[in-house]
């Protein structure tokens, strides 16, 4: 049996987070959005491309199908998602991310990482991106 699995590891997830969130929400901040941390989660999760239910998206970022609508109700409002209508069932709404969408995520991705090598240096920054970039590669 692995290390994670017997609770003996470095709690590395743990640590990680903090710092991860921290460089993320700072980014948002940072670009003067608007948007409140739900609205933010909303983006980051479907900043893959995913066009989702809103069903989907409330399972995704854990939390009721109302919230989750209200939610992306402001966001289509201010221009970062798009509703339409599923092809094989007209009764379900999807959503997708705009253009401007991922135009502030970009921005957002760019700060975040900056904020990250120049909390790190850059050898550190290094390491620890490419580290990422396997774990992504990984999960995705």
């Amino acid at each position: 049996m692995s290390d994670h699995k017997k609770g003996g590891a470095q709690p590395y997830l743990f640590a990680i987070y903090p710092v991860l969130r921290r460089a993320v929400y700072e980014a948002f901040d940072k670009q003067n959005s608007k948007i409140t941390r739900t609205q933010q989660i909303i983006l980051v999760t479907m900043s893959d491309g995913a066009t989702l239910s809103m069903s989907e998206l409330a399972r995704k970022i854990d939390t009721s199908n109302e919230q989750a609508t209200r939610a992306v109700t402001q966001l289509v409002s201010l221009g970062y998602i798009e509703r339409f209508q599923n092809e094989q069932n007209h009764r379900i709404v999807n959503i997708r991310l705009t253009d401007s969408a991922n135009e502030l995520l970009a921005n957002i991705n760019a700060d975040a990482l900056q904020s990250l090598a120049d909390e790190f240096g850059e050898d550190d920054f290094a390491s620890a991106e490419e580290a990422m970039k396997q774990a992504a590669k990984l999960l995705f």
